[in-house]
């Protein structure tokens, strides 16, 4: 009896920098089902007549034979989850026609070392003539400096809770921990942040919490929130994507007419553009919503396509090539910081490393600047593209500002837009 040897596929995985581990599928050729539109050896014909692109996405492939069934399965389909569920409803494509669709991902790269100080200049006038100083209101709520002082509370544990502290710290201040209230989290994640702020209101009645999240999420806090326990009120999830959210809709919301609360803890790039404009959008439909509460972090994914600040960038003769050197920029502030994480008595503690504020980076695009410069620098450029964002707000009937919510031992994205209407707009609607 002869076994057949079972052969590896040959291809390289880019990002992995490794041979795939799946078995080669078909005789013919070395490469598996999944990586043999990549084999130089088979012609054009074969490889078609074996496998072709998902016309959901191009990063997969199918036999032609299963197509059909494969696109009533396939996880890039699109579900509409019910009236709420627009689908582009908070993206700039549903509205503008963007000129300039170049991400300029080598930017540094690319200029000279003259043009990087006279762009360094432009942005640092720009903010320094404009940015108002943020302000520091770093304020823990009780319920969450309880949890802190307990004993198994570890080093990972206690650096997440600060942050969520200090954000519910935030709606205290601003008196939005009360009754009849809907808090919607938006890149909720496992829910941890409207865990821990259910906590804060076990002695409020008719509070709801509405969850938004992406992707699939395991080790979900929801477990806590399934009706008949006792951790708080039942969680509502849905798995969309924030461009797509159209809140008046969503079923709770449009039952109760409870307040409205928008947070969320640290949503990354644009998704903090798409929950500003899903926010904008609807605020004269829905006249009850409070207070938008985002921490803002990874500033180096945020695209020109959908920014909500773009108008900012244009009145100031900025164009989508020096918005992207902007980003590119922010990274500064954080990929070579000074401090050297280390743990002692349970507390977080970073020291400087000895002669580091005049150290300079290998990097050709820092040789003239210091650390400590390149991070101030880094710092400008964040701060300029939240600038954006906060004169978004205001331009549409919000009084909005940035905050510091946290320590930057605890975070370095430690700032956080802080939105309310103003009184006349809620009139008005």
């Amino acid at each position: 009896m002869t076994s057949t040897v079972k052969r590896e596929c040959v291809y390289i995985c880019p990002k992995k920098n490794r041979k795939c581990r799946i078995h080669a599928s078909y005789s013919i050729s070395p490469y598996c089902a999944e990586h043999l539109l990549h084999d130089p050896d088979l012609n054009e014909e074969t490889k078609r007549s074996l496998r072709c692109p998902c016309p959901l996405s191009p990063s997969h492939s199918v036999d032609p034979s299963d197509l059909k069934r494969h696109l009533k399965v396939c996880n890039q389909r699109q579900i509409i989850l019910g009236p709420f569920h627009r689908l582009l409803y908070n993206s700039a494509l549903k509205d503008e026609v963007i000129e300039d669709n170049n991400d300029y991902p080598d930017i540094l790269k690319e200029i000279d070392d003259e043009q990087l100080d006279l762009l360094i200049k432009k942005l640092e006038y720009l903010h320094d003539s404009t940015v108002e100083q943020s302000a520091n209101t770093y304020k823990i709520h009780d319920v969450i400096q309880t949890e802190l002082n307990k004993e198994d509370c570890g080093f990972k544990t206690r650096k997440h809770l600060e942050q969520i502290g200090s954000l519910i710290g935030q709606l205290d201040t601003l008196n939005l921990l009360n009754d009849d209230t809907c808090y919607v989290e938006l890149g909720a994640g496992r829910g941890k942040t409207s865990h821990f702020l259910s906590m804060c209101l076990t002695e409020k009645i008719n509070i709801d919490f509405v969850l938004i999240e992406r992707d699939h999420q395991r080790y979900k806090f929801d477990s806590y929130h399934r009706e008949g326990q006792q951790a708080g009120p039942p969680f509502i999830r849905y798995r969309m994507d924030i461009r797509d959210l159209y809140l008046p809709e969503i079923p709770i919301i449009k039952q109760k007419q409870s307040n409205i609360v928008v947070l969320s803890k640290h949503l990354c790039g644009s998704g903090t553009d798409l929950a500003l404009r899903c926010v904008v959008n609807i605020i004269k439909e829905i006249p009850f919503i409070k207070a938008v509460v985002i921490a803002i972090c990874c500033h180096h994914c945020i695209n020109w396509t959908e920014y909500v600040g773009k108008q900012f960038f244009i009145e100031n003769n900025f164009t989508p090539r020096e918005f992207y050197f902007v980003r590119a920029l922010t990274s500064w502030s954080t990929c070579e910081n000074r401090y050297n994480q280390k743990l002692s008595d349970d507390r977080l503690l970073f020291n400087m490393k000895k002669d580091e504020s005049i150290e300079k980076s290998s990097y050709s695009k820092r040789r003239f600047y210091s650390i400590q410069r390149q991070e101030e620098i880094g710092e400008k450029a964040k701060r300029l593209l939240d600038w954006g964002r906060v004169l978004y707000l205001k331009k549409n009937g919000f009084d909005a500002h940035l905050n510091i919510y946290a320590s930057k031992i605890i975070t370095l994205e430690n700032v956080a837009i802080v939105a309310q209407p103003k009184e006349s707009q809620v009139q008005d609607t």
